[in-house]
């Protein structure tokens, strides 16, 4: 039975613990588990097609299953992972069609994008992303998640320079894309794709905006390339 004043909701367990937390603390731990089940998916310890538990993440994360279910709508949103009717939420799947799809168009859409950021970048960021690119150089035995990170970095500055927000999302969209293709089994090629991003930091420094995007797109059609080489070895 409820205690005298207060009804059957008020102490409910959820209610409880919601009175623990402070104003706020709702989102943020719906940001927690965003922040932790993407990694768990860009880490590959969640693959594609992998059916996700809200009840198996949250006893994972050591938290309620309210912030997992918030963090599935934030990865849905993200193209992270996706849900039909009817069916439970999923890690994204993304086909080969799909894949050589995307490539041709980040192809196109950060050829142009880099072309129009030439102008735009600034020397400071552009020589940080350039250590970075020169550190895995250096080493080329660093986790794949300090060399994913330096590739973003490069790539999100380069779009967010254009001044073009619905061309910036849009690749965002297609690099969240082809990095879950990336991430289902193939090999890695950190070295050539940190020469690659040199070439294209070097473009950059020079202001040829014609350069720039040649070394942008001979990037992007490399990477695609040996994936074909690969799938023709399989």
């Amino acid at each position: 039975m409820a205690r005298r004043g207060m009804s059957e909701d008020e102490t409910s367990p959820s209610t409880i613990e919601r009175r623990k937390r402070a104003p706020g603390d709702g989102e943020s731990l719906g940001r927690k588990a965003y922040v932790a089940i993407r990694a768990m998916i860009m880490e590959r310890r969640l693959t594609g097609g992998e059916i996700l538990s809200e009840e198996k993440l949250a006893g994972e994360l050591d938290i309620s299953r309210t912030p997992v279910r918030e963090a599935m709508f934030l990865l849905q949103n993200a193209g992270l992972i996706q849900k039909e009717i009817n069916q439970p939420f999923r890690v994204r799947l993304v086909s080969n069609r799909e894949y050589f799809q995307s490539m041709r168009l980040r192809e196109l859409l950060e050829g142009e994008a880099i072309a129009t950021a030439v102008s735009a970048i600034a020397p400071g960021p552009l020589a940080e992303v350039e250590h970075a690119m020169l550190a895995l150089k250096d080493d080329p035995d660093v986790p794949a998640e300090v060399h994913w990170a330096a590739d973003e970095r490069l790539h999100e500055m380069i779009a967010d320079a254009s001044g073009n927000e619905v061309m910036a999302a849009m690749i965002a969209s297609l690099r969240i894309t082809t990095r879950l293709y990336e991430l289902s089994g193939l090999p890695s090629r950190f070295r050539p794709d940190t020469e690659e991003h040199i070439a294209i930091i070097e473009a950059i420094r020079m202001g040829d905006k014609d350069e720039a995007r040649a070394a942008m797109q001979a990037h992007i059609r490399s990477l695609t390339n040996d994936v074909l080489t690969t799938m023709a070895r399989l």
